[in-house]
């Protein structure tokens, strides 16, 4: 019995072993990939909480200020002011009204020396003319020609959050309806104010998150930010804003904080602003990275066994094989003179010793093969020939001819050279066979067909129509050498007939010639030709050439 190991069974068995280390591997991706989705939700539900808070931040910032703009609008001197202004502009009193403005204007500045939070305050009256400011020239220009129901009890805001260059702050404008004593519409008050006093506040609810906050107007442009060093004059790319345009989504990009960060922006309600929150991107993955060299440094060690293993195996394998493989090449190269030695006792080794076995059958079936090949191509050489050639007189027969001539043809249609055909028949031929006998008839044949071959030269074909009509095809000859060749085969062919010892035979021949034309499409349309051209021939009293391009 073979050693167990000696079996290449029993190697593809120790490999399907290791390789079921492989679904270990399967499950420490798995494991890697959930790991990575539960860290990703912790940080966007991190990401939604800073954000959830800085909206309230927000929308406490603005209810705040929109209270005390409001108080300002129910304030005496301001409603007294526009009152004032009012009577005394149709009374055309110039003083009163100027004191009215004054009073506004003191108190307005006196209001907004108060107010951290106001930049500038505006009044306007009925007419939507601005009557007082606390600004040379105010960012508000005028009051709503119409107010809606909602607009009267919360105010309008004028100009929505941007980053304004005056004030190198980012300012939002709002304005709130004035109202007399008795409730009609007499004006109007508008506040800008500076959203950079929400800076502090981001920085208390930083401490309590890893994260940067930073308010985008809704142009994309920065307004406000706790990360230090962000330019408020940054614009965000379009794939940067189209990538927070995805709200309460956390995504991966270029950050403004961070060279990479992940991100999360949340559109507020009361204010049109977005607040982008983020995170590095680097820090996040820090525990993520850990993990990851960890999971790539045991399955590189395991690579390292698996390969190890699989080069042994492989060699062990894959070496005998590829001598046989060489060997076997040998063999299809013709060189049957192989012998591997069989040293194994495996299944490598029976198959060599079958191998060997192989090939020595294969020298004794070699010679064998190699006699019956050179018969069978001797046998297929001579039928080639017959079939290409006529039996008695060894010239080429009819269907050969038709071929001869077709690319005759079609190398005249190409290069312009003319060739000629030659229609010969014996003169009364079925008379001398008749009288003679058919020995003598075959044997006038043969002579002919003799005659042809020598009077022809090596690029001409000459062939056996059919009974006793021959046809030669001279190769790039026009009409007035191919009738001396006619002639010179004539003469020819009766002296050998004349010289028969046994007995003498006067033969004569008849042969129509005819010259390729560009009209020439088939064989056939030169063979008509040719073939009345030797009834010209008989016609003329036979033993004569006639031309039919003459």
């Amino acid at each position: 019995m073979r050693p167990i190991l000696y079996s290449i069974k029993s190697k593809i068995v120790i490999f399907a072993v290791i390789a079921t280390l492989l679904p270990t591997i399967g499950l420490g991706l798995l494991s890697f990939k959930q790991n990575e989705t539960l860290i990703s939700d912790s940080v966007t539900r991190e990401l939604r909480a800073l954000a959830d808070s800085i909206n309230r931040q927000l929308n406490q910032w603005i209810e705040e200020n929109t209270l005390a703009v409001r108080a300002l609008s129910t304030s005496n001197p301001v409603i007294e002011g526009l009152i004032t202004l009012k009577q005394f502009s149709n009374n055309k009193s110039v003083n009163a009204a100027e004191q009215a403005q004054s009073v506004m204007v003191s108190y307005l500045h006196s209001v907004q020396a108060k107010l951290d939070e106001v930049l500038e305050l505006t009044v306007f009256d009925d007419t939507r003319k601005i009557v007082a400011s606390s600004a040379d020239i105010p960012e508000v220009r005028e009051s709503p020609e119409q107010w809606t129901h909602t607009s009267l009890t919360s105010g309008v805001i004028a100009m929505p959050p941007a980053w304004n260059a005056r004030y190198a702050t980012a300012t939002i404008s709002i304005i709130y309806p004035v109202l007399s004593y008795d409730s009609q519409l007499i004006g109007a008050i508008a506040a800008t104010l500076d959203l950079g006093t929400l800076k502090n506040k981001l920085a208390e609810i930083k401490k309590f998150s890893t994260g940067e906050v930073i308010i985008l107007s809704q142009s994309g442009q920065i307004l406000l930010s706790s990360a230090p060093g962000v330019d408020h004059q940054i614009t965000l790319s379009p794939h940067q804003w189209e990538l927070t345009q995805m709200f309460e989504e956390s995504v991966s990009y270029d950050g403004l904080s961070y060279p990479k960060a992940i991100g999360l922006a949340y559109a507020s309600e009361n204010i049109p602003v977005t607040i982008l929150v983020e995170q590095d991107h680097s820090v996040i993955q820090a525990a993520w990275i850990k993990l990851r060299n960890r999971f790539l440094e045991f399955v590189s060690m395991l690579i390292v066994i698996v390969t190890s293993v699989a080069l042994y195996m492989g060699h062990s394998i894959v070496t005998p094989l590829k001598q046989l493989i060489n060997a076997a090449r040998g063999i299809v190269e013709g060189n049957l003179d192989i012998h591997l030695s069989a040293k194994r006792k495996d299944e490598v080794g029976q198959l060599t010793d079958m191998f060997n076995q192989m090939t020595h059958a294969l020298r004794n079936k070699h010679a064998e093969i190699t006699a019956a090949n050179q018969a069978m191509q001797q046998q297929n050489q001579l039928l080639q020939k017959l079939s290409i050639t006529d039996g008695l007189t060894g010239l080429y027969n009819r269907t050969k001819l038709n071929t001869i001539l077709s690319e005759q043809l079609a190398r005249f249609k190409r290069h312009n050279r003319s060739f000629c055909l030659l229609m010969i028949d014996v003169d009364y031929f079925k008379t001398i066979n008749d009288k003679l006998g058919h020995i003598v008839g075959d044997r006038i044949l043969v002579t002919v067909a003799s005659v042809l071959l020598k009077s022809i030269r090596t690029i001409d074909y000459a062939a056996r129509y059919g009974g006793d009509e021959f046809m030669v095809i001279l190769t790039e000859t026009d009409s007035s050498a191919a009738i001396k060749t006619a002639e010179r085969i004539r003469a020819e062919v009766s002296a050998a007939c004349l010289a028969f010892k046994e007995q003498p035979v006067h033969i004569t021949l008849s042969i129509g010639i005819t010259q390729s034309r560009r009209a020439d499409t088939m064989p056939n349309n030169l063979i008509a030709r040719a073939d009345a051209a030797l009834y010209e021939a008989k016609e003329s009293g036979r033993d004569r050439v006639y031309c039919a391009d003459s």
